[in-house]
């Protein structure tokens, strides 16, 4: 299984500046970010889009989360998205609690 995803621990340069958009983009464009770069970078790179699915899935939860919470549980789903961010631009994979397993199976198939 380590195999399937090595792709997830090699960037080139145009994947990072891809994460950090779809991470950090979501601190001004919710879900247009990640569904962006999702929709562009699927075919080319498996890491970006696995990484932007999970983004945008985890944007879809803070928005539940944050109606039900009146929104004060915006903040927590932000930091999530900073911290992707970084990892980003460090060239580390990222994953979000919760939603990185829907991720994996729509992406990987596993």
């Amino acid at each position: 299984m380590d195999t399937l995803f090595q792709d997830r621990d090699s960037a080139t340069g145009e994947d990072r500046f891809a994460l950090l958009l779809a991470h950090g983009g979501t601190c001004f464009a919710w879900f247009l970010a990640p569904m962006v770069v999702y929709l562009l970078k699927r075919e080319s790179s498996r890491r970006v889009a696995y990484e932007a699915l999970q983004a945008l899935l985890w944007s879809a939860l803070g928005t539940i989360v944050a109606v039900a919470t009146c929104g004060l549980a915006i903040p927590v789903f932000l930091v999530w998205h900073v911290i992707g961010a970084v990892r980003a631009l460090e060239g580390r994979p990222f994953d979000y609690p919760l939603v990185a397993e829907v991720a994996r199976k729509h992406v990987y198939g596993v």
